[in-house]
């Protein structure tokens, strides 16, 4: 561009900036009661489509700012519009329909006697209809008129109508967060408040108005289903097809695109949540969704077109919408839906979204997905019936059956309850991502296997070293990604004396003992399946593990797996412990009310699982509640890290470079960046972490996230971290502790002084762990607690004194 040519352009662009500041402070000044408004979200350059409620004064506004007025008066009592303004949006629209329905709303403004004014939202395309009326409108004739000229008019954005207390709309004058400014197309500045304001219509036009739209709306074709019925005979040609239906479940409206489908073929259930899904059986994505889900789009792609086919196989899947909203928060596993964590800007880069605006977005999507996944054809898969099983399902089919190869002695070492876990955890994200290559998140891998995330992390390890697993890619801590693992073909032996080489080709016949046949009439379920994986990690997810140890999940789980019951012999054999340990693991499992004992023809003694749940075990031992709590504390500590991570970023800068933030105990609204505060610190500078944990945990609501996860492990459902949701829980339970707390006067609650009925400790002494024979043979251990029995004791000694 030559200097005359853009010496001109930047004098025209100065002007018209200039025009608009002044035309904004005469609006304002003329036209609206109130003396605040409110401005965008943002920084400069960066300005966000949200306008929290945190009101400027007009006198010191930036002009330059985006900023929204209120339409109605009186929004606490009786709601009265002074403006009705259509706002035709060009996004989802071309240019020519916005035109054509804006000049609709004109000439029908006119009719009833009503001054129009044209304004230019200051989008490209996007067209603005102010109609002022100093006497106000009433709500519910706005309410008329928003409803029928959404019909009317398809390109109606009909959110600043629809709300009397945050109906918002930027003023003619009023910055656009792309660039440019909203400008009036018609009239002057003085023509414009004397139309809106001394010469506007009355409210009696109005009513007119709604009654003229509603007359237009009825005469348009109804695309509602019949309340006559109607035969095949009844119907020829293209009226044979089947009824659309325009409500969908729950009342919820169903675009036309869905419609055109038919009826409901797949029946609409709510999960635990309250949510909607496809009432079928859990499966995980097929080869074809998977590769559509990593589908990487383009700069040049509609990103928001691509979202709708990957949930649309997750509802047809059976999952749950926050399965889906977990899938959605991985970036590695999701590219096709990058359109819900991020917004696209004017010059072409991708906004981040804040985590609330994320799953607002995902909820939406998720309800279009599972209406239109309801009117799919059906398959053999909504029957229950498995189709052909993929190469993810076939790798850890065969994963099973390697480590049943192994044997039952690689298994019950001292650590070999958490490496068989965690490679379990492992197999599950396979199966949910439809890769073989996962990411292990340590704290995620923990709470699916029942122990923490430090040692789920060297389990980890010993799988890598032993060659069951191999690292792909190596942990990124400031980009919050973490280690990706897959299955490994083959390993170099270490100089480790717990090295135990993994086994890479499975047996036809693995059993040493045979188990003998089942009769119950309930087939097994399959090693590797889905529904296996989904039972198992629920099995080792029990809190009485943590008292009871996870070498007596495995042995409970033996008798599980044979319902006609197990001998002796049998759960040695399958476990590989000892007679000695395997009695110890089955008495306390029989105190516990888990196991009870019967007779075999052959009058041998044989153990059988009960149905009693692990949940009511663990509230026996005093270990309930013990993963939901550490499932929270994980997903807490995750945020602050986070936060930590941004602040390390913002700390790298130049000082003159940081941009200006928030205070750390800021509440953070719609549309604002929650890692955009400052990291807490104390006087002298350093970090305040603890301080961090407490903000965290308030804002994610931490609470309501340990009712979700308390409801989960309840109700025997598996817990696992990007599925809980601080608003999943029906009743949320309470965050106080569970002990009753002692009233004032009361003894106090000392177990010590007390008898221990269990291990017979007198008072004073430590209760002791080992049974009978280890006290036969004086090789009794202190326990790590007082036993439940003497505790239960010296509460009764202490109510009753």
């Amino acid at each position: 561009m030559s200097p005359v040519y853009e010496g001109a352009f930047t004098l025209r662009a100065a002007q018209e900036r200039t025009q608009a500041h002044r035309t904004l402070r005469r609006l304002l000044d003329a036209l609206y009661w109130d003396r605040t408004v409110r401005p965008a979200a943002g920084q400069p350059g960066a300005w966000l489509n949200s306008y929290p409620p945190n009101y400027v004064p007009i006198t010191g506004m930036d002009p330059d700012r985006p900023v929204a007025v209120h339409l109605a008066r009186g929004r606490r009592g009786t709601p009265r519009f002074w403006a009705v303004v259509f706002d035709h949006d060009a996004k989802q629209h071309t240019a020519a329909q916005v035109a054509a329905d804006a000049a609709l709303m004109t000439e029908a403004a006119k009719a009833e006697g009503i001054p129009p004014v044209p304004v230019a939202s200051g989008s490209p395309g996007g067209l603005h209809v102010w109609l002022g009326c100093a006497e106000g409108v009433p709500f519910p004739v706005v309410q008329r008129i928003n409803a029928a000229a959404g019909r009317v008019c398809p390109s109606l954005d009909a959110s600043p109508l629809s709300n009397a207390t945050d109906g918002l709309i930027r003023p003619p004058g009023a910055a656009h967060r792309n660039g440019g400014y909203s400008a009036l197309m018609a009239h002057t500045v003085d023509q414009a408040v004397n139309l809106l304001g001394p010469a506007s219509a009355p409210a009696s036009a109005f009513e007119r108005l709604a009654a003229r739209l509603e007359a237009m709306a009825a005469e348009l074709p109804d695309d509602e289903p019949s309340d006559s019925p109607q035969t095949p005979e009844d119907r020829t040609g293209d009226e044979a097809a089947p009824p659309m239906q325009r409500w969908g479940h729950g009342g919820r409206q169903v675009p036309p695109s869905i419609q055109q489908r038919g009826p409901h073929v797949r029946r609409i259930v709510e999960d635990a949540a309250g949510c909607p899904k496809i009432e079928a059986p859990w499966r995980p994505l097929g080869t074809k969704a998977v590769r559509g889900l990593r589908r990487r789009p383009s700069r040049r792609d509609d990103h928001s077109a691509v979202k709708h086919a990957p949930a649309r196989s997750m509802a047809l899947a059976g999952w749950t919408q926050a399965e889906g909203l977990a899938v959605v928060r991985d970036p590695q596993s999701s590219p096709a839906l990058e359109y819900l964590r991020s917004e696209r800007q004017a010059d072409g880069s991708r906004r981040p979204r804040s985590e609330e605006e994320t799953e607002r977005l995902w909820g939406r999507v998720w309800v279009l997905a599972v209406e239109d996944a309801a009117r799919m054809p059906r398959r053999p898969e909504d029957n229950g019936r498995p189709g052909e099983a993929d190469d993810v399902q076939h790798a850890v089919t065969d994963l099973y059956a390697r480590m049943r190869t192994a044997g039952p002695d690689r298994w019950s070492k001292e650590s070999g309850p958490a490496d068989r876990a965690v490679l379990t955890a492992v197999a599950w994200l396979m199966l949910l991502s439809g890769s073989v290559d996962v990411s292990a998140n340590v704290h995620r891998l923990g709470v699916l296997a029942g122990y923490t995330g430090q040692t789920a992390s060297q389990a980890l390890w010993r799988l890598i070293r032993d060659g069951w697993l191999t690292v792909t890619a190596e942990a990124e801590r400031r980009a919050g990604k973490a280690r990706r693992v897959t299955l490994a073909t083959g390993h170099e032996c270490p100089d480790h004396k717990h090295h135990r080489c993994a086994v890479y080709q499975s047996a036809e016949n693995v059993s040493p003992v045979h188990p003998g046949s089942d009769r119950s009439g309930t087939p097994p379920l399959a090693p590797g399946s889905p529904a296996y994986l989904r039972t198992l990690l629920t099995h080792q997810q029990g809190d009485a593990w943590h008292d009871l140890g996870h070498h007596a999940a495995r042995t409970l789980w033996a008798i599980r797996e044979r319902q006609g019951g197990r001998t002796l012999a049998g759960v040695m054999a399958e476990t590989g412990y000892g007679r000695r340990t395997t009695l110890r693991h089955v008495h306390r499992l029989t105190q516990l009310q888990l196991v009870t004992q019967g007779r075999s023809r052959r009058g041998e003694t044989t153990y059988q699982a009960t149905d009693r749940p692990l949940y009511e075990a663990a509230q026996e031992t005093g270990s309930a509640g013990r993963l939901a709590a550490l499932a929270v504390t994980y997903r807490v500590k995750q945020a602050v890290h986070e936060w930590w991570t941004a602040e390390e970023a913002h700390r790298s800068l130049p000082y003159r470079q940081r941009p200006r933030r928030a205070a750390a105990d800021q509440t953070v609204i719609p549309g604002m960046d929650p890692r955009g505060r400052a990291y807490p610190r104390d006087e002298d500078g350093r970090p305040n972490h603890a301080r961090a944990r407490r903000i965290e945990a308030q804002r994610i609501g931490a609470a309501g996230m340990l009712g979700h996860a308390q409801q989960l492990a309840r109700t025997g459902q598996l817990l696992d971290l990007p599925h809980l949701s601080s608003t999943g829980a029906d009743n949320p339970a309470p965050t106080v502790p569970q002990q009753p707390i002692r009233p004032a006067g009361r003894r106090a609650v000392i177990a010590s002084r007390h008898h221990c009925p269990h291990c017979g400790a007198q008072p004073g002494e430590r209760c002791t762990k080992g049974g009978t024979e280890a006290r036969r043979f004086g090789l009794l251990v202190p326990a790590d607690r007082w036993h439940v029995a003497r505790r239960r004791a010296a509460q009764v000694a202490a109510t009753s004194t």
